[in-house]
């Protein structure tokens, strides 16, 4: 049987385009199913490692309703097929089955059995596939029992229906565009296609720097340009990514968004206003208090730094035990942040003063800090390794925040004399004369903070 050319070059077009249709798809199939099980691996890791932190006390203590409340809590998430509590001979103490009886914890023979660390096991029971989580509970470094929490693969079975469907749909629309194309689009639509697959694959890879060039403005060109958007948008999600995991700076958000460009990440001099905030007496106090009292009141002052800094455009560059470090005008600059800081300063204080009177009427110490304001030149830029990375400010003038808190008093706010420049319309301030600091040949000019100025005049 004669097969005429244009025949042949379809069947070509066809079967190159479903090859790599089908190639791609499976290769993102294969992407999403792995990714989804990680995800759903670590949100059960994360509810199994919660149940037990729970689960401990009661557990020692044999307070059964307790532990039967954080059953049913657990089961509230319709992905856990099941929550078993068992002490350390094996008998079970608590389950989400109200069918089954107390007694000898019954596992799947295939798993292996838990000893002192967390196991991640799937199996397959009645046509479904669970992850099993098998947790140890040690109480004060005895152990006291284990917890197992199934969770079901249905939502990963789900969406991966889904996407076989998508791309089966999307296998026959291409099929029918290759039959249909002929001799005259097999040569333009070979070099786009390929290039495409290409793209699709570096992507995958991690190269999310494709750009692939328009070569025609048919539909094979609107594709090649949903393609270079696609690679835009992943380029500019991974900067927002990389900026929440390595700078955690939430108040940058809508900037980012805004224009993820503006984000600079690399090193240069900038104007900024670093913020230095102390406990006083923290070392003292932290040991006439327990473990869980010294997190407890490290936790209410780390979120009260938070929400004051975030609340004026500032960047909170590091934790250092019971201090923390925070700029502002980096990596968004902002022409007031010196007064944004010493904004951020005032509010820190009557925080902490609040604070202080929550914790005297709940009969415990309370606390106070200290605050140092320094603005000025500072090289702003991503300092690390590539497995880790920060981003920081470096100069005289984190010295000089540094050195000011330190000789900040209980309840008292310091700031220099570039400082006060940029905020004495706005502050009221005390001068203090010239000190000296660390780190400094000549003395200082200082100033301490006294409120806002509700006028808006200016104090010498």
């Amino acid at each position: 049987m004669r097969i005429s050319l244009r025949w042949k070059l379809s069947l070509l077009i066809t079967t190159l385009v479903v090859l790599a249709v089908v190639l791609v798809g499976v290769f993102l199939l294969r992407q999403q199913q792995q990714s989804l099980t990680a995800e759903m691996t670590k949100r059960g890791l994360t509810i199994a490692k919660n149940f037990a932190a729970s689960a401990k006390t009661p557990l020692v203590t044999n307070d059964e309703l307790t532990l039967a409340v954080l059953v049913k809590d657990a089961m509230t998430d319709p992905d856990v097929a099941y929550v078993i509590l068992a002490d350390t001979d094996g008998k079970v103490l608590a389950q989400s089955d109200p069918s089954r009886t107390e007694g000898p914890i019954a596992r799947p023979a295939d798993l292996r059995p838990l000893r002192d660390e967390i196991l991640v096991q799937t199996y397959r029971t009645a046509g479904r596939r669970i992850i099993d989580f098998a947790v140890p509970l040690v109480y004060s470094r005895v152990p006291v029992g284990a917890i197992y929490l199934g969770f079901s693969q249905r939502a990963i079975d789900a969406a991966l229906d889904r996407a076989r469907t998508e791309a089966l749909v999307i296998t026959f629309g291409m099929i029918v565009l290759g039959v249909a194309g002929g001799v005259g689009l097999a040569a333009l639509l070979s070099r786009p296609i390929h290039r495409l697959v290409d793209g699709t694959r570096a992507i995958g890879q991690g190269d999310l720097s494709v750009s692939l060039r328009v070569t025609s403005r048919d539909e094979i060109g609107l594709l090649t340009e949903s393609f270079n958007q696609m690679a835009r948008s992943l380029r500019e999600k991974e900067m927002i990514k990389r900026a929440f995991t390595r700078y955690v700076a939430r108040e940058v958000v809508e900037e980012i968004l805004k224009d993820p460009e503006r984000l600079v990440l690399s090193g240069e001099r900038r104007e900024v206003t670093v913020l230095f905030c102390d406990v006083r007496g923290f070392t003292r106090m932290s040991e006439r208090m327990s473990p869980e009292e010294v997190v407890s009141l490290l936790n209410d002052f780390y979120t009260l730094m938070i929400e004051t800094t975030f609340k004026n455009d500032g960047t909170l560059d590091k934790f250092m035990g019971d201090a923390v470090m925070a700029i502002f005008g980096a990596p968004i600059a902002h022409p007031d942040h010196s007064l944004r800081a010493v904004k951020t300063a005032i509010a820190m204080q009557e925080g902490i003063v609040e604070l202080a009177e929550r914790r005297r009427k709940a009969g415990q110490e309370p606390i106070a800090v200290g605050i140092g304001v320094s603005a000025g030149e500072a090289v702003a830029g991503t300092v690390g390794t590539e497995d880790r990375m920060e981003y920081t400010v470096i100069g005289d003038t984190v010295n000089l925040a540094a050195r000011l808190e330190s000789n900040a008093k209980t309840g008292q706010i310091l700031i220099s004399q570039r400082t006060h420049e940029g905020v004495r319309d706005a502050i009221r301030t005390q001068p203090l004369g010239k000190i000296r600091v660390k780190g400094k040949e000549e003395e200082i000019e200082v100033y301490e903070v006294t409120g806002m100025i509700a006028d808006g005049r200016g104090v010498d």
